[in-house]
């Protein structure tokens, strides 16, 4: 239709209705849409009652009078090909039962929740979801992807060939086609929601795919459409809503809307389609449909579990597939910060009270996910992350203690399953039972964990015989149809454990498994420690088994609270020590620090602090291993005496930098034995060192004034804040401001008349790590990985700066070679340079006369100081 000019009132009218549903689209979109109009009006006219939309069959009533709207301009520009039916007023009332249906976030089978009345707007609460796309074929990424914590089969990484993530809102706007794929909880359905309810509030365009009709339908109900004769999903679609009862005629809108290139098809659920068979005719249905509708511009989004989705994976032109990640901080945190306002201005409404009170919540809830890495491990599932924040609405008590919180996770999901199973028309009784559930859950878990480390997927057939086992030893009349029951109620009311895929059952996330096996198998002491003992030494140094070892001694002592039994375990595994060197003391040592205080008695947390100090230092432990014992016994309150040490190194020639010159240092001097640490920093931060003038540089103040900080960025870090570990994230003015700071303090060696504490010079650096012989590294010629943390160690980070005697230097000073990177005093144009290597860095850069330079601004996680007691005069 031509473009026209309407009248001024027309014009006015048309404002009217957009400034009425301003409070549903928000100032930007309102007012975008008014310019619009006031730039080029093309509407069709139409007779507008308050509240409905007049036909000629009736009045479809329509609540949310933007809808009206938004069919007005969806069918603008092909209206004049419509022959019999005015679709305007059919669309406005379809949009509005879309509205009404899916503007509320739907909190059912989610435990706790289903005693809470909650209307939360899913607009409200959404947070983009981001998913790595499939890439075409040679390309390659190197990858450790997880899904619901645990790794996916190598059979679907090999069928996925997977890319950095990137909004999934962004692949759909880029491609006609797009497959979703991704785990139980991870937010599928809800983006499929969330589109449809963008589209029909008329913010297509603000969503980058224009002004579309949406169809969202489950590909299961098409399945069993399908089972009764052949139909077409067009017609199905059509059927489908007349059955669900909206009285509208969806079949003849679709048709218009494909024609158009104006149709976004989001298809949910194919993994629903429980027979495998049914599901490759579903696929093929639903393939044929989108390759004979695409080019006119229309928009397809199937989802899908990712588990058995590769043996009917769709292939067309366009059709791409993307694999949701999990949440990372910055979606959790948004997440967070959207939940808490929703809910107090739902239950206060919009006041300042209201807001004060959503503001203390949500701090509350980001503290528990960030302190506490059994929580922030299930926030990375969007369903979890919801159960977690209904939980702590509750006034439920997000513990610490990852066993006392996974408790309360397992005990919110089977009341969910088990009330479930009783509405359903089965009587609760004996078998409903909470501790009778577990009792069947925890040793079936660990029997999944056994058969499937680390993936946790197990076929139903094989999955069905041991649940008639364990119903067996329970004494059960029946117990093949116990288990078959049992299998009925996971299918019917999925919570806990569920299909994950076609014939193939796991966990919803692999914590509740690793939870669930750890209970398993500290009932299977029954109060004595030798049988958890015999379990736990076989799986000494399985990453896979960790987690569960560490649980089922945090069970014993803290849900159980049988902290002798569990002291009786860790000091069996120190005693026999399975496993290669230093796993079994390393094991112990996280046991006892997850369980203390309480958990444990006094004297086995200095059992394990004995053994891992010889842990800690023995060369034939891995690396990485002998970092995680520096981090055990810094968190376990252990320092070494000597921590603020200095070692004397003498005068006398040495032979310095790549070309052995000699050199000669005509003075004494002392350097510290260790880096500075993050509890010796933390002494200057404490006494306000960042806000003494007096202490800082007239070039260090003003890079203090522009960067703003108070401390170093990691000095709170758990891992690279670690007190014995050396600070990071250091610049040269943070270092020179705490020689300055230092020099005024008591310190193990008297301070003589003309000596400052300061950096070292590059020449007194070298001579400290090399001696006077010019050797290649402070222990020697060869280089040995066991000596340093460099990248030859593969290590995931800085070490304690106690851990490697083996790399001591002649003075005696400690890791001189790796570790972090020192700052020194000296200057070049306007860097200072840097020694020693570090941790991210290879043996190329840990050798004595290596030298490098940095801007005295500049910081990074491998990069930190030592200081030394010297001549004033002699810095350069």
């Amino acid at each position: 239709m031509p473009e026209t000019n309407q009248p001024d009132s027309e014009i006015q009218d048309q404002i009217q209705k957009l400034e009425a549903v301003r409070p549903i689209l928000g100032d930007e979109v309102v007012n975008q849409k008014i310019a619009e109009l006031k730039r080029q009006i093309n509407t069709a006219g139409g007779a507008y009652v308050e509240g409905k939309v007049e036909t000629q069959g009736g009045d479809f009533v329509v609540r949310d009078k933007i809808t009206i709207f938004v069919a007005e301009r969806l069918w603008r520009d092909f209206i004049s090909k419509m022959q019999a039916t005015d679709l305007r007023p059919s669309t406005a009332a379809y949009l509005d039962y879309l509205l009404d249906r899916h503007r509320y976030l739907s909190f059912r089978g989610m435990g706790i929740s289903d005693r809470i009345p909650l209307r939360l707007p899913l607009l409200d609460l959404y947070v983009p979801l981001k998913a790595r796309q499939e890439l075409p074929e040679g390309e390659t990424w190197r990858r450790e992807l997880k899904l619901a914590g645990r790794e996916l089969p190598e059979a679907e990484v090999q069928a996925l060939r997977l890319g950095e993530p990137q909004p999934v809102l962004k692949i759909l706007q880029q491609h006609p086609g797009v497959v979703i794929l991704g785990d139980p909880g991870a937010g599928k359905t809800t983006f499929l929601k969330y589109l449809a309810l963008r589209l029909a509030a008329g913010e297509g365009e603000a969503l980058g795919l224009g002004e579309r009709l949406p169809i969202l339908v489950p590909l299961a109900a098409f399945a069993n459409t399908l089972q009764a004769g052949e139909v077409r999903l067009d017609d199905f679609i059509a059927a489908y809503f007349t059955d669900i009862g909206a009285d509208l005629p969806v079949g003849a809108m679709l048709v218009e809307a494909l024609k158009a290139g104006k149709a976004l098809i989001l298809l949910d659920g194919l993994d629903e389609v429980k027979d495998v068979r049914l599901r490759h005719t579903v696929v093929e249905r639903v393939t044929d449909f989108y390759a004979f509708h695409r080019r006119p511009g229309n928009k397809f989004v199937l989802t899908s579990r990712v588990v058995g989705y590769r043996t009917v994976r769709p292939t067309a032109e366009g059709l791409v597939e993307c694999t949701l990640v999990d949440f990372e901080d910055e979606e959790i945190t948004a997440f967070v910060n959207l939940w808490t306002v929703a809910l107090e201005k739902q239950a206060q409404g919009d006041t300042a009270l209201a807001r004060l009170d959503a503001e203390r919540e949500r701090h509350d809830l980001l503290e528990a996910v960030q302190n506490n890495a059994g929580v922030r491990r299930l926030a990375a599932n969007p369903l979890l992350l919801t159960i977690l924040a209904l939980m702590k609405r509750q006034g439920v008590t997000l513990p610490e203690r990852r066993v006392q919180l996974y408790d309360q996770y397992i005990s919110t999901l089977l009341s969910t399953w088990n009330r479930a199973r009783s509405l359903s028309g089965r009587a609760p009784g004996r078998d409903l039972d909470e501790v009778q559930t577990v009792r069947i859950l925890a040793p079936l878990a660990l029997w999944m964990h056994e058969v499937s480390p680390g993936a946790g997927l197990v076929k139903s057939e094989d999955l069905r015989r041991e649940l008639e086992s364990l119903f067996t030893e329970r004494g059960e009349a029946d117990p093949e149809a116990a288990a078959r029951q049992f299998l009925l109620d996971v299918r019917e009311h999925a919570a806990l454990l569920l299909e994950r895929g076609p014939e193939e059952y796991g966990f919803i996330h692999l914590t509740f498994e690793e939870y669930l096996a750890a209970v398993a198998i500290a009932l299977r002491g029954q109060g004595e420690a030798r049988p958890i003992v015999e379990v736990l030494s076989r799986h000494v140094g399985e990453q896979a088994w960790r987690e569960v070892s560490l649980l089922a001694v945090g069970y014993l002592g803290i849900r159980q609270q049988l902290p002798k039994v569990a002291g009786e375990v860790i000091e069996a595994l120190l005693e026999s020590q399975p496993g290669p060197p230093g796993e079994a003391v390393v094991l112990a040592g996280e046991a006892v620090l997850d369980a203390w205080p309480g958990g444990v008695r006094p004297q086995d947390k200095e059992r394990v602090i004995q053994a891992l100090l010889p842990t800690l230092q023995s060369a034939v432990v891995r690396s990485e291993l002998r970092r995680r014992a520096g981090l055990l016994l810094g968190r376990l309150g252990w320092l070494p005496e000597d921590l603020d040490g200095f070692v004397e190194v003498p005068v006398g020639e040495f032979l310095y930098g790549e070309n052995r010159r000699r050199q000669n240092i005509s003075y004494h001097y002392w350097i510290a034995k260790y880096p500075v640490t993050n509890l010796q920093y933390s002494r200057f931060v404490a006494e306000n060192g960042y806000k003494q003038r007096e202490y800082w540089s007239q070039a260090g103040w003003k890079w203090l004034q522009k960067d703003g900080r108070e401390q170093p960025p990691y000095l709170q870090n758990v891992e690279f804040g670690n007190l014995i570990f050396p600070v990071v994230t250091i610049t040269w003015f943070e270092a020179e401001v705490y020689c300055r700071w230092l020099s005024r303090q008591s310190l193990s060696i008297p301070l003589p008349r003309g000596y400052t504490v300061r950096l070292p010079t590059e020449a007194e650096w070298e001579r400290a790590a090399r001696g006077v012989d010019g050797r290649e590294y402070p222990w020697g010629k060869e280089f040995d990985p066991a000596f340093a943390n460099t990248g030859e160690s593969d290590t995931e980070g800085s070490s304690a700066v106690c851990t490697y005697p083996q790399g001591a230097s002649p003075a005696g000073a400690w890791d001189m070679s790796g570790n972090v990177w020192e700052w020194t005093i000296t200057k070049e144009g306007e860097s200072r340079v840097v020694r020693g290597g570090s941790w991210s860095s290879d043996r190329l850069f840990a050798r004595c006369s290596y030298r490098y330079r940095y801007i005295p601004g500049n910081f990074a996680d491998n990069r930190g100081f030592r200081v030394v007691v010297s001549l004033a005069d002699s810095g350069s």
